[in-house]
């Protein structure tokens, strides 16, 4: 095995054993054998003739997964309530979804197999061997297997006009990628052979990053693909929205430029996950979901998963009426709910309210990010925005225990985005620099850069134009509720030192257009990258380039070869800094990867490229009394597949 490391938490101790240096399998697991049960649901359509046994729609050898608390029973009908109209960010995607090659364990201790079910990885970290399960399906009943991976690889990934700015991917390192191979040994054997040494890779696999290399299934995805079909042109003039067959394929693949989400707007896709969509949200409130019944876990005692038979989710206009109708037991479950709601739901359990409340700690090294893009297309307000003693003022004129107190209810302390103290990577430096609220300093630090001001008191720019910036905020993510009073909050401050700043309030849906155009001057954003080695897995805060970097807007657009967004060349010092972080990947060892890790913190002290606000408090999570086998706390995070660490392919229904 390799080295092995202990991570800590506010809550408790987690031992990371450390898998990329050796062989990594499940024992003991189920063989046919043994037989296996089913939902009666299923059972029913078993006996009409409508399915195959349950023994023949599962894999040789399933993934056996441990319930939480208990094993459940079958039935029922979970209801998930989200504002806005995308199910998946509005937390669907990470109940109903989120299923790669390799799974992080429910106490984020390292990787456990998931599709794959075993792998081995050379002792130089640039070759992984995956061994799929035999006899796992899609949704509609084919075989999953090496050709579907084969598939995205060759037909998507180094397809030149699906993928036009070459093979660019979350998961793959910009250096070495166009060498980057893909070796099919069977059907159920992919070799991986990365030009460089990559020893995080199987951790990239378990998160967001590693979603597309189990996405896209052949047998469907052939007919809307050019190589595949010479007839395709017919489709796609039957296709509404849609120009060409990169289009026409992106569209019903869901991806790979498309958002991955849409696959709840397709009901014909096959999908690997527990639940597949039965409708569409559409004009409607709610969409829903059936169980998947080649779904390919099991519980200990063999009983096919999920447990709970029917999903429905719900669409609300505001958090506020999806928070009455949990209180009402209307819901079974919400994602993200709203910190100022906290003491409403505590009254409301005791009150009688037949919900349970449970702890997910964050994985967040701050509660907000706030980003002035060095990319704006006004070539002034870049010239300013990339000034570190603008930042510098900025943040000192932000009345953090004001904020903390207001909209966090006094839980938290100040920092900067920086990993937390229980983390091998915390950076004091990172985390306390320019915290204190100090209008003087501000004002010092601000003279540096603008030291002219008009006669109303604002400051202006080198041409003696008033200099201000528009403040873009999403109004409408159920995970981002408290973004327009932050903002507000954070105007007021600036404004006390002669910056003035436009709240431009926006569903995320116009925010997502506004950054993809490069029309973003300022935003603000979440705060990932703070518990254990979240740092290194999602840098985005502190590295040029990263995915949600929105400090160099377009920098990360360039890297990941983006066709929807406006691409910004870094300047060379730029690719610099990020080449810096590249070297983090290639250490084969987890101590390796932290001593280089440690740099790219150091770089990020000098550079200080964003500003944060506070250290996340307590979460909480309600939840209605009849969901079984929810964890009283978890690691919560982007990276962790937020509900996804939960296993709900493992949560039942009491009733």
């Amino acid at each position: 095995m390799g080295a092995t490391y202990i991570m800590k938490n506010r809550v408790s101790l987690f031992l990371i054993v450390v898998l990329l240096l050796s062989t990594f399998s499940l024992t003991s697991l189920p063989t046919h054998a043994q037989g296996f049960q089913e939902s009666p649901m299923l059972a029913a359509k078993v006996q009409a003739g409508e399915l195959p046994p349950v023994n023949e729609r599962l894999p040789e050898t399933p993934a056996v997964i441990t319930p939480f608390k208990e094993v459940g029973k079958y039935g029922g009908n979970m209801r998930i309530g989200f504002t806005g109209n995308n199910p998946g960010w509005g937390g669907l995607w990470y109940i109903t979804g989120w299923e790669n090659l390799v799974a992080w364990a429910p106490d984020f201790s390292g990787v456990v197999p998931n599709i794959a079910e075993s792998w081995e990885v050379s002792a130089d970290v640039k070759e992984y061997t995956f061994h799929l399960r035999k006899g796992m399906k899609w949704s509609d009943g084919v075989d999953f297997n090496a050709d579907d991976i084969m598939f995205y690889i060759e037909d998507v990934l180094f397809n030149t006009e699906l993928s036009p700015s070459g093979p660019i991917t979350d998961w793959l390192p910009t250096e070495g990628r166009d060498q980057f191979k893909a070796t099919k040994i069977d059907d159920y054997t992919v070799k991986f052979s990365f030009a460089n040494p990559y020893g995080t890779f199987l951790y990239t696999l378990a998160q967001w990053n590693g979603r597309h290399i189990t996405w896209f299934p052949k047998h469907y995805l052939t007919q809307f693909h050019a190589k595949y079909n010479d007839k395709v042109d017919e489709l796609v003039a039957q296709t509404e929205g849609v120009e060409d067959w990169v289009g026409l394929f992106n569209n019903k693949a869901s991806g790979p430029t498309d958002d991955t989400n849409n696959y709840f707007n397709n009901l014909e896709r096959p999908l690997l996950f527990p639940w597949i969509p039965t409708s569409i949200l559409g004009a409607n409130t709610q969409m829903t979901m059936v169980r998947n019944p080649y779904y390919w876990k099991v519980d200990t005692q063999g009983n096919q998963l999920p447990y709970v038979d029917e999903v429905t989710g719900v669409s609300y206009q505001d958090s506020e009426a999806r928070t009455l109708a949990m209180i009402n037991g209307d819901l079974d479950y919400i994602k993200d709910p709203a910190g100022d709601d906290r003491i409403t739901f505590f009254d409301a359990v005791d009150g009688g309210a037949p919900l349970e409340i449970s702890a997910p700690v964050s994985d967040g090294g701050t509660t907000n990010t706030i980003h002035f893009n060095r990319n704006a297309k006004d070539a002034e307000l870049g010239k300013v925005f990339g000034n570190k003693d603008f930042r510098i003022g900025m943040s000192y004129a932000i009345n953090r225990p004001e904020i903390i107190e207001i909209v966090y209810f006094g839980q938290g302390t100040p920092s900067q985005a920086a990993p937390l103290e229980s983390s091998p990577l915390y950076n004091e430096t990172l985390a306390t620099q320019y915290t204190e609220y100090d209008v003087a300093k501000a004002n010092e630090y601000l003279d540096k850069v603008l030291p002219n001001k008009g006669a109303d008191g604002y400051r202006l720019r080198e041409d003696g134009q008033p200099f201000s910036f528009v403040f873009t905020v999403s109004n409408d993510l159920s995970w981002g509720g408290n973004y327009v009073q932050v903002a507000e909050l954070l105007i007021g401050y600036w404004d006390k030192v002669g910056i003035k700043a436009t709240l431009n309030s926006v569903a995320d849906a116009q925010a997502v257009e506004l950054r993809e155009n490069n029309d973003v001057q300022a935003t603000m954003f979440t705060g990932e990258g703070g518990a254990g080695l979240t740092a290194i897995l999602d840098p985005r805060y502190y590295t040029p380039g990263s995915l949600f970097g929105l400090f160099g807007n377009g920098w990360w657009a360039w890297y990941a070869g983006s066709q929807e967004a406006v691409q910004v060349e870094p300047p060379q010092d730029i690719k610099d800094i990020r080449n810096v972080y590249e070297e983090v990947l290639k250490q084969p060892t987890q101590e390796a990867q932290v001593e280089q890790m440690k740099k790219v913190l150091d770089i990020a002290v000098e550079q200080f490229w964003v500003l944060g606000i506070s250290r996340p408090g307590p979460g909480y999570q309600p939840y209605h009394k009849r969901v079984g086998n929810q964890p009283d706390t978890w690691i919560a995070g982007w990276i962790e597949g937020v509900q996804k660490i939960t296993l709900p392919e493992q949560w039942y229904i009491k009733e």
